[in-house]
């Protein structure tokens, strides 16, 4: 005997086979196939566990549509994985940092290699080949350096006297010589004249010119910076100042000031965020969250708040800047 389908029955299965099916992976298909194509960091680490490292890329590259994904924070990096951002802080400023032996041999922040990383593995591996890049630029130079310093100072020639003879001429009529014409200067007006690049002479931040700083800021001052890591009760934040000196003509130089900024997230007293030249120093000063001398001002203050509450959990910072 046949099954006789109604249109009534029809509708229903139809219905039922349209409903969505509840899957594991689901919601990571939802993102992949989303057509927005932003792609926050915590969206783009979800995709990796999910699906592989290497099938989230393709994914990224054959959405033609794709818009850029946004930078990492430290509000987009999970639980499990805010030791690791911690110890990538570290490496940075262990190897890189004001206090390396290589930190004159490269240009890149940590806040920029963040910034260019899709991920934490990414950032890690910026950070080894930057490493990597500086060991040998620093090899370079050393060898260049110590090549001109073997190398013999050539002997200055002698200027050999010109002898003239004396030539007796007969007397003639003066007449009038036209004037002269200047040609190297017509030949070369306008050309353009080397200018001296400027060199980095390091610098102590002496506690007087911490106090002036704190006042105002140098016209020409500028302030990057390195590294973020909590000891005990303080978080230091690692930072160097720029300032340029034209004060010897045909010589610029910039000034290079390694500084730190101590800062308490869980203060005892009101002094909890200052200056200081280095680790051990007086302070002698107090700022406040607007100072120039807080490299990215309170976003600097929030990542200092989630390094110590990662490593203190059990006393967390009240700080909400």
């Amino acid at each position: 005997m046949k099954n006789t389908i109604t249109p009534q029955s029809a509708q229903k299965q139809a219905a039922v086979s349209q409903q969505p099916h509840s899957s594991p992976a689901s919601h990571t298909m939802q993102l992949a196939s989303a057509s927005s194509g932003a792609y926050t960091a915590a969206q783009l680490i979800q995709l990796q566990r999910t699906i592989g490292n290497g099938a989230a890329r393709q994914l990224m590259k054959s959405d033609g549509s794709a818009k850029p994904i946004q930078r990492m924070t430290v509000d987009d990096v999970p639980k499990k994985e805010a030791k690791k951002f911690k110890k990538l802080r570290e490496l940075y400023g262990n190897k890189l940092g004001v206090r390396s032996t290589l930190y004159d041999y490269h240009d890149e922040s940590f806040d920029r290699l963040l910034e260019l990383a899709d991920d934490l593995d990414a950032l890690e591996s910026s950070i080894n080949a930057l490493v990597i890049k500086a060991e040998k630029t620093k090899e370079i130079r050393t060898a260049k350096a110590e090549e001109e310093a073997s190398a013999p100072k050539p002997e200055p020639k002698k200027a050999e006297e010109s002898k003239t003879e004396a030539v007796v001429t007969p007397k003639k009529e003066k007449k009038k010589k036209p004037p002269k014409v200047n040609h190297a200067a017509t030949l070369f007006t306008g050309a353009s004249k080397t200018v001296q690049q400027a060199v980095d002479v390091q610098k102590v931040a002496t506690n007087p010119i911490i106090k002036n700083w704190i006042k105002g800021k140098p016209a020409s001052a500028t302030i990057t910076e390195e590294s973020i890591e909590v000891k005990a009760e303080t978080v230091y934040i690692y930072a160097t100042v720029r300032i340029s000196d034209n004060s010897v003509p045909g010589m610029p130089q910039i000034h290079v000031y390694p500084i730190e900024i101590h800062y308490h997230p869980v203060p005892t007293s009101t002094n909890y965020l200052h200056v200081k030249r280095s680790a051990g120093s007086d302070a002698g000063n107090t700022v406040t969250n607007v100072s120039w001398l807080i490299p990215r001002g309170n976003n600097t203050l929030r990542d200092a708040v989630a390094a110590w509450n990662s490593e203190n959990p059990g006393n967390p910072s009240t700080h909400a800047w």
